[in-house]
């Protein structure tokens, strides 16, 4: 697997989406460029910047379950292969706070990874997901992902967030493994 040359941080456009679960991914990608000193451009499908000495980074500006479409089209643009893309997105198969940092695998029932395993024609690149934890009992898991986050897991979701682009940064300059072990497990918060 190669280091990634794209971080491609999931979510969905617009104001009112901002402080959602499904969002988590945008959530780190202002992190990571809040802490790079660096500004997003809008660039059509996708918003886009680069981490000084490290990888283009891109929020893409279509709804999650066409993620796809804007991934693809900016590897295309830059001549990428898959393995050299890191996808950020939320999970709710993991608990609140948990990271779980993977080199390929599925989609595991989500429309933003399905997207772009659809459009790229393979499992194979990075993902690291942000767990959100399942919806609560009788709660429409559609309507729960596009719930503002509640202001008591403020914290907790803002602790997670930066513990993500810690682990971003990690891999890029100790490689998979190395974020692997440090983040691959439920964080004190």
């Amino acid at each position: 697997m190669s280091v990634p040359r794209l971080v491609a941080c999931l979510g969905n456009p617009g104001e009112k989406y901002r402080m959602t679960w499904h969002n988590a991914g945008f959530w780190v990608a202002d992190i990571l460029a809040r802490e790079a000193g660096v500004h997003f451009i809008n660039a059509g499908l996708f918003n886009a910047s680069v981490i000084p000495d490290g990888p283009d980074l891109i929020k893409p500006t279509v709804f999650m379950n066409r993620s796809g479409k804007a991934v693809a089209a900016f590897l295309d643009s830059r001549g990428y292969n898959a393995d050299e893309l890191l996808v950020v997105c939320d999970d709710i198969n993991l608990e609140l706070g948990r990271l779980r940092l993977r080199d390929n695998g599925s989609h595991g029932g989500h429309n933003g990874l399905k997207s772009i395993i659809d459009s790229l024609g393979t499992e194979s690149f990075s993902r690291l997901r942000l767990g959100i934890g399942l919806p609560p009992t009788g709660e429409d898991l559609a309507d729960y992902v596009l719930d503002t986050v509640p202001g008591k897991l403020e914290e907790e979701a803002s602790v997670m967030a930066h513990n993500a682009a810690d682990c971003v940064m990690l891999y890029l300059t100790e490689g998979l493994t190395s974020a692997q072990e440090r983040y691959n497990r439920k964080l004190d918060t």
